[in-house]
This record gives structure tokens, sequence and C-alpha cells, in this order.
């Protein structure tokens, strides 16, 4: 286990965050598994259960990792007239809410872990309340979701997500449109790298951002998908 726990720590994986901290003895601080920080000699860290045990035991935390701010996001996988998603909770807010099958999908879960706290599979009200919210966008008795979101990012990510958000139902808006309201020039790549680290499909709508030609561009649940989504919307607007 010792030896699982050095791999991780060495290769900063987020999908060991809550799992251990990785406690410093030259220095006196402990950390989560996916610190950025540089790492120590292996000769000079022990890993612990916790924080708590890292406390009783003399170290200090972190502060550019913080391994005592953890929240557990719990999943569940529902499924959906365009494939199956996953969608994740804490006690207060939405973080996610993708396709499951994605190529990206476990780079969106690590995103979560480092940004968030670890993820387990589990029962929450929130979660119930995002299924049934989806279930009523694809009957078409929903424009708008009414959910607490939370979508850490980088201040570029956060500023593209927070305008997908204001595209109003049933419309799409171009890349090169989104990267005039973001002040992002002709950066068009980074515009559709953040749309594709979207964390929350459909319920922050990158699916409405097109191509400046009219063509569908790129989308991460396939573009069939983004196709049957801007066709439902387009029907009911």
């Amino acid at each position: 286990m010792t030896t699982d726990m050095e791999r991780a720590f060495y290769a900063s994986d987020p999908a060991w965050d809550g799992r251990f901290v990785a406690a410093v003895r030259t220095t006196g601080i402990f950390c989560r598994p996916s610190c950025r920080a540089r790492k120590p000699l292996p000769r000079n860290v022990e890993y612990l259960a916790d924080p708590s045990a890292a406390r009783a035991a003399g170290y200090r935390a972190c502060l550019r990792c913080q391994p005592e701010v953890s929240t557990t996001v719990t999943l569940r996988d529902v499924e959906t007239p365009i494939g199956r998603m996953t969608i994740g909770v804490t006690d207060s807010a939405v973080v996610l809410c993708d396709f499951s099958e994605r190529p990206m999908m476990a780079a969106q879960l690590a995103s979560v872990r480092r940004r968030i706290g670890p993820t387990a599979y589990g029962d929450a009200p929130l979660l119930d309340r995002v299924e049934d919210q989806l279930r009523e966008y694809f009957a078409g008795a929903r424009v708008d979701f009414d959910l607490p979101l939370d979508m850490p990012g980088s201040a570029f990510q956060e500023r593209v997500w927070a305008e997908l958000r204001r595209i109003p139902y049933g419309e799409t808006i171009s890349y090169r449109e989104l990267a005039g309201r973001v002040d992002a020039g002709g950066a068009f790549r980074a515009i559709g790298r953040a749309n594709g680290s979207n964390r929350l499909a459909i319920i922050v709508p990158c699916h409405r951002v097109i191509a400046t030609g009219g063509g569908l561009g790129g989308y991460g649940g396939g573009l069939p998908a983004k196709r049957r989504l801007l066709d439902l919307e387009a029907a009911r607007a």
C-alpha cells in the first residue's frame, strides 16, 4: 500500500485525494496526494491516514494544496436520450454533469478531485433534483436549470463558462463571437478548449456554440448529441 501511495504522491494523482496525506519530515508540512509543489526526497516522506493523524504527529497543513479543505463529491450515472451522463454534487452545489463515455471524462473527474474534493458514488437529494431537471429538459418542459452550481477553473475558463450561461435557450453563437464577448481576440482554440473543459454539459450550454460558417464545430458528447440538443431547443423555442 505504501508503494501505491508513494506512486500516487509523486504523480500528483488527484484520484487519491482523501485517501491519505503525505507528510514531509524536513519541512514539517503535510500535503494531499495531488499537491503540485516540488516533491521532496522519498526518504523524507511518511504517509498518514488523514489530516488529523498528520496534525497529531506534529505536522502543519500545506498552504498551497490545503489538505484540510476537502468536500466529498457524490456521483451518479444517469441515462439520457443522448447517452449516459455522470452527475456529481456536493452538499450545496452541482459540480459535474458530463458524458460518461467521452474520452476526456477521466480528466474531468481529476479536475473535480483536484479543485473540489474526493469522489464517491452514492445518493444525495441534490442528485435527484439534477436528474429531475434533466428529464424535464429532454421532455421539452424546461428551458432553464434552477440549480446551485460550483465550477472553479482558471480565470479564463470561468469567463468563458459565465458567458455560455448567457446564451438564451434555442439560440446559438459562433466561437468567434464567444471570443469577442470574453475579450479573447482571435484565440479561438483557447475558446474551444475552455468549451471542452466545461464540466456541466447541458446545464452550462456549451452546445450552443457553433462554427462561424454554421457547422456544428466540436462537442465532448459527440456531434450527434450536439445536433439533437440544438434540434430539441429549436423545436421548443
